[in-house]
């Protein structure tokens, strides 16, 4: 097979411009927002990390009452009710208030994780779209690829059509050739320079698209199909399932459907904190005292509190996460399938490939000989005007189907490797 691909695409060599381009979609405004996600749920798993840690809270108060706190006294023998001041009208107090959990049931063990995995997962999501936008890339690249082969073989039919038409206005000067030969070959002219135009404008517009995609500019591409190494199939099924980032997602969303169900059953327990205040007050905010009380008010102790009875809402809570745990096992199980049977039909796919281009390389062959014989024996009048125009067509159409081949081939083949995931990728295609 080798041989035959190298007789038939003499210009497409490999280069380092595939592997640019695809480097280049690193630079995608997609991907750097997919990032700024990933740096903010990293931010977010962070900030969750700080409950496992103490807290410690400044407090500031003041107020000024309306009347001057008094307390009643009945003194005997007459037990004539007497008040006296117990406090200043003025009241401040400053406190500084730490507050360490001892026990939380696990809750905030599982926040703290549910945060961590939802950083892995959006980390894993921006990998996958990167996959992804290779992917497209490369679907992209192979058809400028294709393009330019085409544009070249339909040049070339043009050059031909367009001597043949100049001969064939010499033979109808003779007279030796009747108007609607002439017309036939003028006309398939138009035509081959339609496809041309056609063709023309779809590179450019996948070369539009690859822009976008990239943020650089090409005029075209370099590729060469049977340089791309064919991944064995069980080795490629093995690497996407254990290593492909759409599926290692899916297993970080159970792992949080996990983490959502020890957040219910956190509930059931009691929560038990350290409490200690520094805490002071007085009627300035010297915080010395009023005169009536002791400035000095700091304490330390616990906190304990155990809800009994919430209307049956943590155990409904508690179903919901396990019925969403059961839900994420699934949708994981049914999509490893689906990527085992998408990889299967893809060498079956690939296999097809192989033979279509035995039949596409033999094809070109074939109308090339024909071509060649068609045009000679026009010269000596032997074939129709119509005969050459279609052999000169379909000497066009054979290289053109031969080229989209070649093209769909490396196509299919690279984008096998990014089934696999993205670091198989990376180690065999742009290593």
């Amino acid at each position: 097979m080798k041989p035959l691909f190298f007789l038939l695409s003499p210009v497409l060599l490999w280069g380092e411009s595939y592997q640019e381009v695809i480097r280049s979609c690193d630079n995608s405004l997609l991907l750097k927002s997919a990032d700024q996600l990933t740096d903010s749920a990293r931010e977010y798993y962070r900030a969750a990390e700080g409950k496992n840690l103490p807290t410690i809270d400044l407090r500031l108060s003041a107020a000024k009452l309306y009347t001057t706190p008094t307390m009643t006294f009945k003194m005997p023998p007459l037990y004539t009710p007497m008040q006296a001041p117990v406090a200043t009208k003025e009241h401040v107090e400053g406190e500084v208030i730490l507050t360490y959990p001892l026990f939380s049931g696990f809750a905030i063990r599982a926040s703290i994780d549910k945060a961590r995995l939802t950083h892995e997962k959006l980390f894993l999501q921006a990998a996958d779209a990167k996959r992804n936008l290779y992917i497209d890339a490369t679907r992209l690249y192979s058809s400028i690829a294709a393009a330019d082969a085409i544009i070249e073989a339909q040049t070339e039919a043009k050059k031909a059509i367009t001597d043949s038409y100049e001969k064939a206005k010499g033979l109808y000067e003779q007279g030796l050739l009747a108007p609607a030969g002439l017309y036939t070959i003028e006309a398939k002219r138009y035509a081959i320079e339609a496809e041309l135009f056609d063709t023309q404008n779809k590179k450019a517009q996948a070369l539009n698209h690859l822009t976008y995609l990239t943020g650089i500019t090409l005029t075209g591409a370099l590729i060469a199909t049977d340089t791309l190494r064919v991944p064995a199939r069980d080795d490629l099924i093995a690497s996407a399932l254990s290593r492909r980032e759409d599926i290692l997602s899916l297993a970080k969303a159970l792992n949080i459907a996990q983490t959502d169900i020890a957040l219910a059953k956190s509930r059931y327990y009691p929560t038990v904190a350290l409490v200690g205040s520094l805490k002071h007050q007085g009627n300035t905010l010297s915080l010395n005292g009023d005169g009536f009380t002791n400035a000095d008010k700091s304490y330390a102790g616990l906190s304990a509190s155990w809800n009994l009875f919430n209307g049956m809402s943590d155990l409904h809570t508690l179903q919901a996460a396990e019925a969403a745990q059961l839900a994420s096992a699934l949708t994981l199980e049914e999509y490893k399938q689906r990527v085992k049977t998408e990889i299967d039909n893809a060498y079956l796919d690939l296999e097809t490939l192989q033979k279509r281009l035995i039949s596409a390389t033999m094809q070109v062959k074939a109308a090339q000989e024909y071509a060649r014989l068609t045009q000679g024996r026009f010269e000596n009048q032997l074939a129709s005007a119509d005969e050459l125009s279609r052999a000169i067509a379909d000497l066009s159409a054979a290289k053109a189907a031969n080229a989209n081949l070649q093209s769909e081939r490396f196509n299919q083949n690279a984008t096998l490797w990014l089934r696999g995931g993205l670091e198989t990728y990376r180690d065999n295609v742009l290593k």
